[in-house]
């Protein structure tokens, strides 16, 4: 059995700018002889962030468990499997950073650094073979700044927003200066995402530099006095703080993190659309879904589930923020109202299909005259060909990059996207699992034998969209609450009746016919009497329909009453012919289903059991 130690760790620059730890390195450490681990694990992590000396790093070697590198999205594993006789004991856990994200190349590469954060007493859970404990933690700014400013890295977070409405304002280029006595200083710049938030990153160097540099370097008050420019990505000036504004206390003297507000008199006209993830297939989930909670997750009007592969699209512009733009879809798990009730998941790539993201137009012909003088081709999002190529777009991580093929007079052509975003294929997420009928003959309950009655699964869409490789920009493009799928295959289906029996696997739903006449022989007559047994049965049952075909027909009958999911029980002739009365002859007893599915763009055909008899 293993332990494994799992989480996430992040820092603080600002309350709203967090930043995942990607790089650093987690270890765990046994607690020494006479330290009070109970003690030690009560104490709060702000309490307890301390920098490690390389003294004590050596001197506490001897007692390390296990580590782990933290990842982009700042996820760990800390695995103890390889640690002998470890029982889930409380342990110390330190930060080593070899850097800092972000961090500028400067003169001198930085001295790795090492901080105690805190011990932890994990609370193990079973899982499967393994006992798993999560711990999330995110480093208080005053801390991280603090470990940031000791390798020279300084930050800049900020958002951008109008005046009046306080809407934020996305796309436009945001400048840092610092006055100096000479010569302002030129900071760096960052571009907003769409919720007005921007990031610069810079260092010690930039702002103390002079017009005299390297041979003098001054800063006179330790900080830079900060003021800010932003302008459209084509440079138009839309805000112009003067200098004098780095001299105010809230600009002067900036530690190595600054938060800072921004607003525009004018909002910038918006060059590029919004990405956005709105339906499935020809459904826009914010209308013709139930996906608010508390919702079924149905459709509004025709109430089907979806099922197979369900294509995902809305609008997908080429940038962000006027920067390549990539994408990728999550999902989770939701109840039956669409409440949460698991933890959002990447869809990887065995979960989605080939998928059409639009056309490459090329002006080129053949020869003069051509009549067809612009050729086409069809661009794909294909998990089995990730590789970016002419035709295909680049996944890497499990994030599509948007071709940007942008010429349409040149070689390369131009991409013009159709909206679609995904294939998703339903059942790759929560498997429905298979019913086994076997037995179950027309005219009872789909369940008598034993087999559970088919239900619903119920999961949530989300689109996250981000400039290429840069996760600070990443953020929501859509969010379809509630989806209702259902992909039951039904084994062991009785078809034919008595009359041609057979049984069937994988199909869509339970459709079985008889006759009560013909169960002791198939080939028999029917003379004076005629039960007709039906039993029809899924999660999304829609009309059931029995007919009667032949001479004088067709002939219709009463159905029993349907119950949640089911149709099932003796059929009765309506419109009032008796079976005694009719010519002798052939006839044909057909019974239809209809399964309330979709992908977004179609629907299943009606199921259909057929049994044929003589009246005689």
């Amino acid at each position: 059995m293993a332990y494994l130690f799992k989480g996430a760790l992040k820092g603080a620059l600002c309350r709203d700018c967090i930043e995942p730890l990607a790089g650093a390195t987690l270890k765990a450490y046994g607690i020494a002889a006479g330290r009070d681990a109970t003690q030690l694990a009560a104490a709060h992590a702000k309490d307890t962030f301390v920098l490690v000396d390389t003294q004590t790093q050596a001197a506490r070697a001897a007692l390390l468990l296990a580590e782990a590198v933290i990842d982009e999205a700042g996820n760990f594993t800390i695995d103890f499997s390889k640690v002998p006789n470890y029982g889930g004991e409380a342990f110390e856990l330190d930060l080593y950073c070899g850097t800092v994200p972000h961090l500028k190349p400067g003169p001198v590469p930085p001295q790795p650094l090492q901080f105690s954060i805190t011990v932890v007493q994990p609370m193990w859970r079973e899982i499967g073979d393994d006992r798993v404990a999560a711990w999330d933690y995110t480093i208080p700014y005053r801390y991280w700044c603090g470990v940031r400013g000791r390798f020279g890295a300084w930050t800049i977070c900020g958002q951008v927003t109008h005046c009046e409405t306080k809407a934020p304002i996305g796309g436009v280029r945001v400048r840092a200066f610092d006055v100096d006595w000479l010569q302002d200083d030129a900071l760096g710049d960052g571009i907003t995402n769409a919720s007005g938030h921007f990031r610069i990153d810079y260092n010690a160097a930039d702002f103390k530099k002079t017009i005299f540099s390297p041979a003098i370097d001054v800063e006179w008050t330790g900080g830079p006095d900060l003021y800010f420019h932003v302008e459209s990505l084509s440079g138009t000036k839309l805000l112009a703080e003067p200098s004098s504004r780095g001299r105010a206390p809230d600009r002067e003297n900036a530690g190595p993190c600054t938060c800072v507000d921004l607003c525009l008199e004018k909002q910038p006209p918006v060059n590029e659309p919004l990405p956005v993830f709105d339906a499935l297939g020809g459904y826009l989930y914010a209308s013709d879904i139930h996906s608010a909670v508390p919702g079924s997750g149905l459709t509004v009007g025709d109430a089907r589930a979806f099922y197979a592969s369900v294509r995902l699209n809305g609008v997908l512009p080429k940038k962000l923020n006027g920067q390549q733009m990539e994408y990728r879809f999550e999902w989770r798990s939701v109840d039956a109202s669409g409440n949460p009730v698991g933890a959002w998941s990447v869809v990887g790539l065995g979960q989605f299909g080939s998928t059409h993201l639009g056309q490459l137009e090329r002006y080129a012909p053949v020869f003069v005259g051509d009549p067809n003088p612009v050729k086409t081709a069809r661009v794909y999002a294909d998990p089995a060909n990730p590789v970016a190529g002419p035709f295909n777009a680049a996944i890497v991580g499990g994030w599509i990059q948007v071709p940007q093929q942008n010429n349409v007079f040149g070689p390369e052509g131009f991409f013009n996207s159709n909206g679609n975003m995904l294939n998703l294929i339903t059942s790759a997420l929560l498997a429905s699992p298979g019913i086994n009928v076997t037995g179950v003959m027309a005219g009872v309950s789909s369940t008598s034998l034993g087999a559970p009655l088919a239900a619903n699964r119920h999961v949530a869409l989300r689109m996250r969209v981000r400039e290429v490789g840069d996760p600070m920009s990443e953020l929501d493009a859509g969010t379809c609450f509630h989806v209702a799928i259902d992909n039951t295959a039904y084994d062991g289906v009785a078809k034919g009746g008595s009359w041609a029996p057979s049984k069937l696997n994988d199909e869509l739903a339970v459709v079985s016919v008889d006759a009560l006449q013909l169960r002791s022989n198939g080939c028999a007559g029917v003379t004076t009497g005629l039960d007709v047994l039906l039993t029809a049965a899924h999660a999304n049952l829609g009309n059931v329909w029995l007919s009667m075909t032949g001479p004088g027909g067709p002939y219709g009958f009463t159905l029993p009453a349907a119950v949640p999911g089911e149709c099932f029980g003796a059929a009765v002739p309506s419109g009032g012919w008796n079976i005694a009365t009719l010519p002798d002859c052939a006839y044909i007893i057909t019974l239809g289903v209809q399964v309330l599915l979709t992908t977004g763009d179609d629907v299943p055909d009606p199921v259909w059991d057929q049994i044929g008899f003589y009246k005689k």
